[in-house]
Formats: structure tokens, sequence, C-alpha cells
């Protein structure tokens, strides 16, 4: 069996029409976000959608874990707005799949 697409894939079809409004090229950028956030943490979207909460049990379990992914993927590089725009990318994945992410604080406000 090849691989699957990564558009394919039933948690970014969801993602992607939740962007449908936006220009092409702003939900081609958007889709590349997420997909270099999938390689980032080694799994699928399915799957990152699947382990945040356990259907079974109704409960969240590994918010943590992509709370601090995202964050971590939000600061690699980059001026704050495209920083800010990464993470908002991670969390808006989430929220299309019906599934939140924690917020995240950025640590004291440090004077320039």
């Amino acid at each position: 069996m090849g691989k699957v697409a990564f558009t394919e894939f039933i948690t970014v079809r969801r993602y992607a029409h939740a962007l449908a409004d936006l220009p092409e090229v702003d939900r081609l950028a958007r889709l590349a976000a997420l997909e270099q956030f999938a390689e980032f943490v080694g799994r699928t979207p399915d799957e990152m959608v699947e382990e945040i909460f356990d259907e079974r049990t109704r409960r969240y379990r590994r918010q943590g874990f992509y709370r601090d992914k995202a964050r971590e993927f939000a600061a690699l590089e980059g001026p704050p707005a495209v920083r800010i725009a990464r993470g908002g990318i991670v969390r808006a994945f989430f929220a299309a799949n019906e599934r939140c992410l924690p917020p995240w604080h950025p640590g004291p406000h440090r004077p320039l």
C-alpha cells in the first residue's frame, strides 16, 4: 500500500474545509505548515487527533504533549508574527477536529 497524500487524511480534510473562505495561497500555506508540524511530531494528522482525546473514556490525554510541541514548533524560526501564526495553525487544526489545546503562556514579559 502506498503512502497516503497529506490532504487525504480525514482530519486534514476537515481543517481544509474550515479554510474554504481563504484565498488559495493562504489555504495552501496553512496546510503546508500543518504538514510540517505533523513531521515535527512524527505522527499523521489522524494519529494526532486520535491521541489527544480518548473516545472510549471521553477524556483528554496527551494535551500537554501537543501544547508543548505546538509551542516548540511555533518558536522554530521567523519573526514574531510568523511564529504566532504557526502556533495558531496547529490550534486551529485541532479545533476544526473538535479538539482543543490548553493555552500556553509565553512567560514573563521582558522589556526590549
